[in-house]
């Protein structure tokens, strides 16, 4: 191979918008960043931007890619991370429960790749998207009772494939991170209220532990990168084994 591995993963000059070496341009709902972002962004200065916006506001939205792509005058990447999840028995969701969580998982994913894409196809970049779905995409999570947000990924995951088949003529690349339990703050914030799901979150992958943030960034890299170029319509799965187990978690719990 003429390309080193390092070389291949970078993403040096390149600018990545993510909706929650790169130029990195970060979205989220709140106003400001907390303390850990802004810790990063004294270490990368001029490298790590923050824009708040509300992905369920389509003004919003059209005006904040506005300004990410006025500021850095391209894009090359895009990671669709926001998410809302709402656990609790199906005859029991509200209205609003499943219309919220259509609005950020599915309408703003969907509208935040077609500014980015846009933009894309006007510079002739062959970008990359990278959009962060969910296990429960495709197997049932045991311990929660997630109709409406297990949808709502499932809509990403099928959105995905269809985007990959439609964007290749143009160079697009576009897949999916499927990851399983992972210790962030909207998984930590049920398990608080369900000490039960401790247990299952260490014990029902067959890696015997959590995922961790950190697990999710290497497969991110990689589909951002040109080490992926030939790589279009993946469902990556970061679950710690759970997808090869699907159907047996009582015996194994």
């Amino acid at each position: 191979m003429s390309e080193t591995i390092t070389s291949l993963l970078s993403l040096t000059g390149r600018v990545i918008i993510v909706t929650v070496g790169a130029v990195v341009a970060v979205t989220d709902v709140v106003l400001r960043p907390d303390e850990e972002f802004t810790h990063l962004q004294a270490e990368m200065p001029g490298r790590l931007h923050y824009y708040p916006c509300d992905v369920t506001s389509r003004q919003q939205l059209v005006h904040v890619f506005d300004q990410i792509f006025h500021t850095h005058q391209r894009v090359d990447g895009l990671i669709t991370a926001a998410g809302i999840c709402v656990d609790k028995p199906f005859l029991e969701h509200t209205w609003e429960d499943v219309q919220r969580q259509q609005a950020v998982n599915e309408t703003g994913t969907f509208f935040a790749i077609q500014q980015t894409v846009r933009k894309m196809k006007e510079q002739g970049i062959k970008g990359s998207i990278v959009m962060i779905c969910s296990q429960t995409a495709q197997h049932v999570s045991p311990g929660h009772q997630l109709t409406a947000y297990a949808g709502s990924k499932g809509f990403v995951w099928s959105l995905a494939r269809n985007l990959a088949h439609e964007l290749a003529s143009a160079g697009i690349r576009v897949n999916t991170i499927s990851p399983g339990y992972i210790a962030t703050t909207m998984n930590l914030s049920v398990a608080a209220r369900r000490p039960d799901l401790h247990r299952i979150f260490n014990e029902a992958p067959p890696l015997g532990r959590v995922g961790q943030p950190e697990d999710l960034k290497m497969a991110v890299l990689y589909l951002l990168s040109q080490g992926s170029s030939y790589v279009s319509g993946l469902d990556l799965v970061v679950d710690g084994g759970m997808s090869v187990t699907s159907g047996n978690f009582k015996s194994t719990l």
